[in-house]
């Protein structure tokens, strides 16, 4: 099978079940745009054409079927993404250990403050 049949089989797969997560609305073929692959993990921006809702799609080929699921990396979080390398032990540890040492509020660094206790 050509890429181009793949491609062809994978949408048609993922938009028998896909709906926009806002409005509910169904997608069709026209409404998803392949923005690329690794390995087998495709990534699909697709527009809700009733809300104008972009989302991600991230379809994980195996066994001849797609598998997909939705993520909250927008299709630009993805464009900035795809190329980064995979995390690695050491920048878990990294973390881990920044985490141990910050003495901070998360608040301070999320996008919106956790509530009060």
């Amino acid at each position: 099978m050509n890429r181009n049949v793949n491609t062809q089989v994978l949408i048609r797969q993922i938009v028998a079940r896909l709906r926009c997560a806002v409005c509910d609305h169904h997608f069709s073929a026209s409404d998803l745009k392949v923005l690329g692959k690794r390995d087998q993990v495709w990534a699909i921006r697709a527009d809700c054409r009733e809300c104008r809702m972009q989302a991600l799609v991230l379809a994980v080929i195996g066994g001849g079927k797609a598998q997909s699921m939705h993520s909250d990396l927008t299709p630009s979080d993805w464009e900035r993404f795809k190329a980064a390398p995979p995390i690695s032990e050491n920048d878990v540890i990294s973390m881990h250990q920044h985490l141990q040492e910050y003495t901070g509020d998360f608040s301070e660094i999320l996008d919106e403050p956790l509530p009060e206790e």
